[in-house]
């Protein structure tokens, strides 16, 4: 993705690229799009009846005008209209840099973060962050939790190694003057690692997620990037590289199960795996995270069976139909990875005349990041294996 978006975008400044959500602006869904219209061959193929119309840089002009409305002044990204959440908020950030924004927006996100992350936390765990809710006179107050510390932590590392990659010489600046603020963010994962190597979603919750380890195999070779490239510590990116590798071999080791077909959802502080049920949808969903994060190959034998029966399971996900109200723009950046362009253009097809032009709930802010970073692919393919 590497700025192959701003080739296809030049047209969209900073501000209207960064970073923001759906605003949470009720559960209206909206079909105001000049796109191809969804037919019942869609629905029933995942297939679009008709050849698309508008390019990805038309989609991506609306997203991303709705997506840059939404930055709060602190800089922080709201996932609603009451809540701020940083790991949602980064991949909002994450996917608006791989849609060329480079400059102040971007700094001032990242500088939010750091902020908040020096805050107490109830794990008393340093660099740790909790979600905010966002007040009636507009300030923010912490809720004192959050879904998981691994991957907010980890996405956070994957957003400064997106911005030290894409950025402007004021943000790879940036990136190199806060190392360590982004050693103490980095430290949360090891707070939360067990000595196999692999990470508890939270002190108090302890379970290792398939997701939550494919997202920490990611940062963790982003951590590395940041090291050795914006800090010069070199011995430290060696160190990152080793740890991310035994979290990759657990995930094509410890959680898969080739008997199985699946990968365990988690596993427990027993060492007892939680298998997929067939039928659910955020089950199956969990299945290609090792995918989306780059924790396995595409081509590999357990990509391919997980995408097919993903498929198999939800043969309408591309026309939105499935067991979840929430876009799941992710999904289709994976069909990219798996090279199956005729999903992804389907599935742009169908959440453009669904949520466009306004994207609101349950279009949320990381759905945006997501969208963003699957009309980049489907406009640049070369760049798709570049997370």
């Amino acid at each position: 993705m590497r700025n192959a978006f701003a080739r296809v975008v030049g047209i969209l400044s900073i501000g209207v690229v960064f970073a923001a959500c759906g605003g949470g602006g009720g559960g209206t869904t909206h079909s105001g799009s000049s796109l191809t219209p969804v037919t019942p061959e869609a629905v029933a193929t995942g297939v679009p009846a008709a050849t698309p119309a508008p390019n990805p840089a038309a989609d991506a002009t609306r997203v991303a005008a709705v997506l840059a409305a939404s930055q709060r002044s602190d800089g922080s990204i709201p996932s609603t209209a009451t809540l701020v959440n940083p790991y949602f908020a980064n991949i909002a950030a994450i996917g608006a840099l791989h849609a060329g924004a480079t400059g102040t927006n971007v700094r001032a996100y990242i500088a939010w973060y750091v902020l908040r992350s020096k805050d107490a936390n109830p794990w008393g765990i340093a660099g740790a962050i909790t979600d905010y809710t966002i007040l009636g006179n507009g300030t923010l107050q912490t809720t004192g939790e959050a879904d998981w510390i691994d991957s907010y932590a980890a996405t956070f590392l994957t957003l400064v190694a997106t911005a030290w990659r894409n950025g402007d010489a004021l943000t790879r600046a940036y990136v190199q003057s806060i190392q360590s603020d982004v050693e103490r963010i980095a430290s949360a994962i090891g707070a939360v690692t067990d000595s196999d190597g692999l990470t508890w979603a939270l002190p108090t919750y302890r379970f290792k997620y398939v997701m939550d380890q494919s997202e920490v195999y990611e940062g963790l070779n982003d951590l590395a990037v940041i090291r050795s490239e914006a800090h010069g510590d070199a011995a430290g990116a060696l160190s990152a590289r080793e740890r991310a590798a035994t979290v990759g071999a657990a995930i094509a080791g410890t959680f898969w199960s080739a008997a199985n077909h699946a990968f365990a959802v988690a596993i427990d502080a027993s060492g007892t795996p939680t298998w997929p049920n067939l039928g659910s949808w955020s089950d199956q969903m969990t299945q290609l995270a090792p995918i989306l994060h780059g924790a396995i190959d595409p081509s590999s034998p357990a990509a391919t069976t997980v995408y097919a029966a993903f498929n198999t399971a939800f043969p309408s996900w591309t026309a939105l139909v499935k067991p979840d109200q929430y876009p799941w723009a992710s999904t289709a950046f994976v069909a990219l990875q798996m090279n199956d362009t005729m999903r992804a253009t389907a599935y742009r097809l169908a959440a453009d005349a669904q949520y466009g032009p306004d994207y609101a709930y349950p279009w949320y802010c990381a759905e945006s990041g997501w969208y963003l970073r699957t009309l980049d692919g489907i406009a640049a393919p070369q760049t798709i294996a570049e997370l």
